[in-house]
């Protein structure tokens, strides 16, 4: 994909720059697929620009899948700055990871950014007598932002990140034994941590062991799991869902079964009254519910329509589901986060040498952030790309803000792929909240030919940045609940063996029989994800040991053992991370690689002597 951005100079504390227009930066990035599961081809997708006759292969001896392109003394500098078509400046995939949040593609991402562009006095600017490199001026930061604003929310590498974090999610989860003592040993690292509150008092000892670490919380008269941070102390039950993903992921014309419990479970024959409320933004989504014994099921179902745009994928919805018991006044609710997206993408339509329609593929209203982010606007034409792309294009794009008597925002078309394209729109600071907006987009050919796509666009709020994990505070707010749970933060455990070795494992593009486990931060879609390697060479060896010497019961009672403390150690780590951001990251993920391995060592040899 390739992408043409503007940059407007802005007032610096650090550095003066009278320089009004500074030009425009063309920003190329390039996705590799994955390295092929060993014993198994892969076909891989020819570019699109092939030429006839011409040969492509994809070299896959490096230890990533970008590893044959980059320097081999310097692998990491993926993302590279071109004076004149040369290499003057360059950033590591730290800047992948942490500045741009593609944590999965980063073995797998080069970033060219052509700097020609810009204005003289700008790149004079940035140029060093020694040609070492780009002077770290206003000029670079500005650089820096408008990369970041315009990959940042590029739905072509989500939906690459998506896939890859998908992949992560469908390894075999931990044995429900391991969770429970891994449970235990969050909460007790909890309750002796050195940090002292005052909070009111309150009688203990009526509640049984399902109900230990829950805190719940009562917003307008609805109890639900939150975190201990928002909402106000309420009394059990509660409601909950099997699967207790933090999204729920769902097939189009596939329909999907949810199981909603109560907790503590006993609690299920006093329901007296349950509903499931569809997403009314969401028509396809259809949701049936069926009381059983003990539980309830929900069965849910996105029908397709004739004629769906494809590019409307991932959809996303809530499902609320709301329960009423016999004798307690407040209703419990659980919202159920729902994403529907297809397994695989359909055909690419047939492209025209005369192109007749153009039109907007993003669900309108288009919702656009306020801050530094670009909107991506999807749009395809029935064109080929070549019309758009040529040195000479015989099409051109153009797009403004009709009817709105202020200045226009900055707008940058992405370069045309198989007739999709995105239109990239800069907030302008004036921009309200709740303000709706109408934009036109025109493609404009031979002989005055033009084609219009018009579309509107509502000004919101951009996301809260995501907080901090704190110390339980019971709280009584104002404002929607989402879903949560106890005062650990919500995780997965997950366990690979040698056949899945083909995912990603810290800084490598893939496992090996010396990984003991890693962990994965937790993001909006996923939460903290721990995996432990089950066919590690010193724990199978250790395991075979045990199968000679011990019953089949106690085999498995100590191995949890060896699970459950390897992923606390795993759950410590990510906590060490929380609020701060590695210099290196490739640095720092080998020194995390090599720690869980010592512990993990450590621990087996500690067993196996006990043994003895």
């Amino acid at each position: 994909m390739a992408e043409a951005a503007i940059l407007e100079a802005e007032p610096f504390a650090f550095d003066e720059l009278p320089i009004a227009d500074l030009g425009t930066i063309s920003i190329r990035v390039f996705v590799l697929p994955p390295k092929p599961k060993k014993g198994r081809a892969k076909d891989i997708e020819l570019p699109l620009d092939l030429d006839e006759g011409e040969e492509f292969m994809l070299d896959e001896k490096g230890a990533t899948p970008v590893s044959s392109y980059l320097e081999a003394s310097r692998g990491k500098r993926s993302v590279v700055y071109l004076v004149n078509g040369q290499r003057q400046e360059f950033d590591d995939n730290t800047f992948i990871v942490q500045d741009l949040g593609f944590r999965y593609l980063r073995s797998r991402m080069i970033i060219m950014i052509d700097v020609d562009g810009l204005a003289q006095e700008a790149i004079g600017q940035m140029m060093q007598g020694s040609r070492q490199g780009f002077y770290r001026g206003a000029v670079r930061e500005l650089i820096t932002k408008r990369i970041i604003a315009t990959l940042k929310e590029d739905p072509d590498l989500l939906r690459l990140e998506q896939e890859a974090e998908e992949a992560v999610s469908e390894l075999s989860a931990g044995d429900e034994k391991v969770k429970q003592t891994l449970d235990q040993l969050i909460e007790s690292h909890h309750d002796k941590g050195h940090s002292f509150v005052e909070g009111v008092g309150g009688a203990g000892g009526d509640q049984n062991g399902d109900e230990l670490g829950f805190k719940k919380v009562n917003k307008g008269g609805v109890v639900t799991l939150l975190p201990p941070d928002t909402g106000h102390a309420a009394d059990y039950p509660a409601l909950t869902s099997q699967p207790a993903a933090s999204i729920i992921r769902l097939r189009p014309n596939q329909p999907r079964e949810i199981a909603i419990k109560s907790i503590p479970s006993g609690h299920w024959e006093a329901v007296s009254q349950f509903t499931a409320q569809s997403d009314p933004r969401v028509m396809e989504l259809n949701v049936k519910k069926e009381l059983l014994d003990g539980h309830a099921k929900l069965i849910l179902t996105f029908t397709e329509p004739d004629g769906f745009d494809t590019d409307e994928y991932p959809v996303h919805a809530v499902v609320k589901v709301t329960a009423r018991f016999n004798g307690i006044a407040e209703p419990r609710q659980l919202p159920l986060s729902v994403l529907i997206k297809p397994e695989a993408y359909k055909p690419d339509p047939q492209l025209l040498e005369d192109p007749v329609k153009i039109k907007v593929t993003s669900r309108e209203p288009v919702k656009i952030r306020r801050g530094d982010t670009d909107t991506h606007v999807r749009l395809r034409w029935d064109g080929k790309d070549r019309l758009l792309t040529d040195d000479a294009p015989k099409w051109k794009l153009s797009a403004k803000l009709v009817g709105h008597g202020g200045p226009q925002p900055d707008m940058n078309f992405s370069d045309p792929l198989a007739g999709r394209f995105s239109l990239l729109i800069s907030p302008r600071p004036e921009w309200q909240v709740g303000e709706r907006l109408k934009f036109e987009v025109n493609a404009s050919g031979p002989g005055g030919r033009e084609l219009i796509a018009i579309f509107e666009a509502d000004v919101i709020d951009p996301p809260p940045p995501p907080e901090k994990p704190e110390k339980n505070k019971p709280r009584l707010v104002d404002g929607e609940f989402r879903t949560g749970s106890m005062r650990r933060p919500p995780y997965e455990l997950k366990t690979i063996t040698r056949d899945e070795y083909d995912q990603p494992c810290w800084n490598a593009s893939e496992w090996t029989d010396e990984d003991a486990g890693a962990f994965i931060k937790p993001t909006e879609r996923a939460p903290l994800i721990l995996i432990i390697n089950q066919d590690m060479v010193a724990l199978r060896e250790f395991r075979q040991a045990l199968t000679k010497r011990n019953t089949e019961q106690d085999v498995q009672r100590k191995l949890n053992k060896y699970t459950s403390h390897i992923a606390f150690h795993l759950y410590q780590m990510y906590q060490e991370t929380i609020g701060k951001k590695d210099y290196d990251v490739d640095v720092a993920d080998a020194a995390r690689r090599a720690e869980v391995r010592r512990v993990a060592m450590t621990m087996i040899k500690l067993m196996d002597v006990a043994e003895k």
